[in-house]
């Protein structure tokens, strides 16, 4: 094993990471002031919610990134002294105990068979099976109990170290045995088993960015195997290793934790921000966020942020750092602060004292770099300073009532100089200021042209190459005040107090403005540098910013914390790829060329939902909730239930004051929300119909949330507006329209009867005393003329024969007229409305015509026990057909029988005249006008007239339905 070199490189590694003590790395601490159920933590997992579960010596905790929710034996665990933790599939919680192994769902713990010792280790597999280390022996478990395992032959088998890749895969250390994988169900040797088993191996992983390298940890230090070769990269005692997102090594201690890169290596203590207890277990999350667990100091995060930061602290004596500069020496930087000048240098901070009895040379307002790679000091009533390399000099004498501001050397070497007296020239071989003019201000700046710009309170002014003083006719710049000033581009940057930056291209004519509506974390503007990469860095009131060069464009933030200080005027500079920036809180120094992972995204999730009825006066509130097991199908809600409470929580590890929310409630809205910061949504009176509420987490540079947490539910309409209730409510209106309908026709039917019953009753009265009327005139009258004409024939002589037959034709005619004002009579008679009384008479008149003849008469009469009563025109109609049909059949048939019949078959009327005699004549008969007339008389009352006729006789049948027949009324 070629490890001796190694040792030597690591251990002056150490030394140099020892030595190192100026700079203050970020951590986060928690601790039982957070939350944290007991500050010794001896695990570390993370579910799917990106939950962190963490182990302790008091119980277990969960946490999501801004409070922790704690679990003890009181909740179900079976002992507090929890040691290990794995999750299943299932987000399942196994946690070894000192007792044995418990299981929590989320709802409860079961608790299993206790094993002889502590569950010291638990993994998951791929598959979901649980595997765990009690003492040094291996098993696996399951709902259904718990098995011992054996990889080896070896009885004496003892695992020493138990890991899961990212895979799933489980792998076991067992001593004097090496390595061991897991893959389908057999275990696997590693390949360097041989050089392996000599070896302790008490914790190991496999490097994710460099394949078949092999990391493991013994008690003689820190070991990587590949390509048949063994390396020592450090040597001491180390309890557990982790491997970050940028591929460098985490190491657990028994005082703190080391971090292993390429070129360095770094230990974390109580010295530069983290704690000398003992690390027992390191994790890095979904985020690539580190996190390492302590005995006795709680659960630290370390943040990997682009800056550190020198105050107080690693030795200045004010942290109000005003102006930096590069000292002569090599990866030396010069601070002024207003407590003094300070050098860093290989790691230190030391103060550079001025040799000056004036107080105000303490107070360091500018420092300069001039080509002559001399140092500039400017204070505050204090006189103007030169450091040459050897010697510290001052400048310019008697002047020790002027506070200089700021200093700039032009492209002829001479001296500028801007004072609270004005703008001054030095003549630095008689150290003498010369007078320009009364503009002062804090910033100056050389053009390409070789003028002088002069930022003050009141715009920019231009100094000419013959020292005249002229305003820049910008009118942005109008009443501003320019704090900074700088190049970039081919453009000038002005910063200004409170509008930003205005960025000004001579050639082109073009301005723009650059605010916070653009990004910039605040609009004062103190200092501006654009380093080696095109970045113009700025320095703000409330943080630094940086902007693109290509298209001025502020670059967005990391989802780290923004680091929120002010900075000071001009105090801004590069050193190699490291930028300087002095602030009221200390020198913020980034690394502009380390490369920082992009941390993950947020996580979200739906906590709970509450439905809620809002019930007035002292009636209990109707309520329904629902936990985060219940959301994963569609939620039915009562109308009544109608107001809506959800509760969400956003994970980002990385920064969990970054987090914002937007939502929306499908079938109410389409389009996201603005961003919100509270972690819950009330949605009232919300209408009956089917919605699914979605929520997103966004981090405050715009990374939005891996997931989108939705709930779907369903909100019943109350019965008045259902469906059924509706077609009800429509069929009712309908009925309702339909009863009007028939109410207001029925009524129309009523009145429509009670004038025909009036006007009948009236007709019933006309008709009858027409008819006396008619009888008893009419009557009178032929009786009269029958009588006068008797009276007449027996005046005269019975030999007078032709007067006697005028005579006996007077009596023919009164008797003929007689006769027919029967029927006439008979009809206006109302007694003879009836259809029995109809056919009667016809029967009657049928009689009286074949009284005395050779032909017989018969009448077939059936109505099935229906008599209804005729119109007065049905009635008349009817009778002339038939009386036409009688007489026709005694005039021209010569039957020997004739039979008038009348039948109701379904409501069907037939009434006929048949006879046996010798039929019509076919050419003169059919056209008579007896027989036209009885055709015209069934055509007025819609009845259908036939009239056969053969040899053996004829028949006439006239068919009329009776709902016709009684539809026609007397009016």
């Amino acid at each position: 094993m070629h490890y001796k070199k190694v040792i030597f490189i690591g251990l002056s590694l150490l030394f140099h990471s020892l030595y190192s003590f100026s700079q203050r790395y970020n951590f986060r601490q928690y601790d039982i002031e957070d939350g944290l159920t007991q500050s010794q933590v001896t695990g570390i997992t993370q579910d799917s919610k990106r939950r962190l579960w963490v182990t302790t010596l008091g119980g277990l905790s969960c946490f999501n990134g801004k409070q922790f929710c704690s679990y003890t034996k009181t909740n179900g665990l079976n002992n507090n002294y929890t040691l290990a933790l794995s999750l299943n599939k299932n987000d399942e919680i196994w946690v070894g105990t000192a007792w044995g192994i418990s299981k929590f769902n989320g709802k409860k713990f079961n608790n299993y068979k206790k094993t002889k010792e502590w569950v010291g280790k638990l993994v998951t597999g791929h598959d979901g099976t649980v595997y765990g280390l009690s003492a040094t022996k291996l098993f696996k478990t399951s709902e259904k109990g718990t098995t011992f395992l054996k990889i080896t032959d070896d009885e004496n088998e003892h695992v020493t170290a138990l890991k899961v890749d990212e895979a799933g895969i489980v792998s076991a250390a067992i001593l004097k045995k090496g390595v061991f994988y897991l893959e389908n169900e057999k275990w696997r040797p590693h390949p360097l088993n041989e050089q392996l088993k000599n070896f302790f191996i008490t914790d190991f992983f496999n490097d994710r960015f460099h394949q078949n390298k092999l990391w493991f940890l013994s008690p003689d230090g820190l070991f990587a195997a590949k390509n048949s070769k063994i390396d020592q990269y450090i040597s001491g005692m180390f309890k557990v290793i982790e491997q970050d997102a940028k591929s460098n090594i985490w190491i657990g201690s028994a005082n703190g934790a080391y971090y292993l890169t390429d070129n360095a290596l770094i230990h974390f203590d109580g010295k530069n921000g983290f704690t000398n207890n003992m690390v027992s277990a390191i994790f890095r999350d979904a985020e690539n966020n580190i996190w390492l667990a302590t005995d006795g100091t709680g659960l630290f995060r370390f943040i990997d942020r682009s800056y550190v930061i020198f105050d107080e602290s690693q030795g200045l004596r004010s942290k109000i750092v005003m102006s930096l500069a590069k000292g002569p020496a090599p990866e030396e930087i010069w601070m002024g602060t207003y407590g003094g000048l300070f050098q860093y240098k290989d790691n230190k901070i030391k103060e550079i004292s001025i040799a000056s009895d004036v107080e105000g040379s303490r107070n360091i307002n500018f420092l300069y770099n001039d080509k002559e790679q001399n140092i500039w000091i400017g204070t505050v009533y204090g006189g103007l300073w030169r450091y040459n390399g050897k010697r510290m000099e001052q400048m310019v004498k008697d002047q020790h009532a002027i506070a200089y501001n700021t200093m700039l050397e032009d492209k002829l070497g001479r001296i500028w100089l801007s004072t609270n007296a004005g703008c001054f020239q030095l003549d630095k071989k008689n150290r003498q200021l010369k007078w320009i003019g009364k503009q002062f201000g804090s910033t100056l700046l050389e053009t390409d042209q070789g003028e002088i710009l002069v930022g003050t309170q009141d715009g920019a002014y231009v100094i000419s190459s013959s020292e005249e003083i002229t305003q820049l006719k910008l009118p942005q710049l109008a009443g501003s005040s320019i704090l900074c000033m700088s190049k970039s581009a081919g453009s000038i940057l002005f910063g200004t107090s409170d509008n930003g930056i205005l960025v000004w291209n001579k050639k082109k004519g073009i301005t723009r403005t650059i605010s916070t509506r653009d990004g910039l974390a605040s609009d004062h503007i103190y200092s501006m540098l654009t380093d080696d990469q095109g970045i113009i860095w700025v320095g703000t009131g409330k943080g630094v910013n940086k902007i693109n060069t290509s298209n001025f464009n502020v670059i967005k933030n990391s989802n780290e914390q923004a680091l929120l200080v002010e900075c000071n005027q001009n105090a801004i500079l590069q050193d190699k790829n490291k930028v300087w920036i002095g602030t009221t809180k200390g020198a913020v120094v980034y690394n502009s060329a380390s490369y920082i992972p992009k941390s993950g995204k947020p996580y979200i999730y739906i906590n709970a939902v509450t439905a809620f009825a809002q019930n007035k006066g002292r009636q209990q509130k109707q309520q329904t909730t629902f936990t985060a097991n219940d959301l994963g199908s569609v939620a039915t809600l009562p109308y009544q239930q109608n107001n809506i409470n959800i509760n969400f929580t956003g994970i980002f590890l990385t920064n969990p004051d970054a987090l914002l929310y937007q939502y929306r409630l499908i079938g109410l809205d389409t389009k996201f929300s603005e961003t919100i910061s509270n972690t819950s949504m009330n949605f009232s009176s919300v209408p009956p119909g089917r919605y699914t509420f979605q929520v997103k987490a966004i981090t405050k540079n715009g990374t939005s949330s891996v997931n989108t947490a939705s709930f779907t539910f369903e909100i019943t309409p109350p019965y008045y507006q259902t469906g059924l209730f509706r077609l009800l409510i429509f069929v009712l209106i309908v009925l309702l329209i339909l009863l009007a309908v028939y109410i207001i026709i029925n009524l129309k039917e009523r009145k429509r009867k009670l004038r025909l019953k009036i006007k009948l009753e009236e007709q019933f009265k006309v008709r009858k005393q027409t008819a006396e009327d008619f009888h008893d005139d009419l009557g009178n009258k032929l009786t009269r003329i029958s009588v006068l004409s008797e009276v007449l024939s027996s005046m005269i002589d019975e030999k007078d024969t032709e007067k006697r037959g005028i005579i006996s034709k007077i009596n023919d005619n009164v008797n003929e007229l007689y006769r027919g004002t029967k029927d006439i009579l008979w009809s206006l008679n109302p007694k003879n409305d009836k259809l029995s009384e109809l056919l009667e008479h016809i029967r009657e008149f049928g009689k009286e015509m074949f009284n005395s003849t050779p032909v017989r008469f018969e009448d077939r009469i059936h109505l099935n026990h229906y008599d209804g009563k005729l119109s007065l025109d049905m009635s008349r109609n009817l009778l002339m057909v038939f009386k036409e049909a009688i007489h026709n059949a005694l005039k021209h048939s010569k039957a020997g029988v004739v039979i008038f019949s009348a039948t109701v078959k379904d409501g069907v009327l037939e009434i006929a005249v048949k006879d046996d005699g010798q039929g019509l004549d076919a050419t003169t008969s059919m056209d008579g006008h007896g027989i036209n007339n009885m055709n015209v008389r069934a055509q007025r009352i819609n009845a259908k007239l036939n009239i056969t006729s053969d040899h053996s006789g004829t028949e006439i049948m006239l068919r009329v339905h009776l709902s016709m027949l009684m539809r026609a009324k007397n009016v």
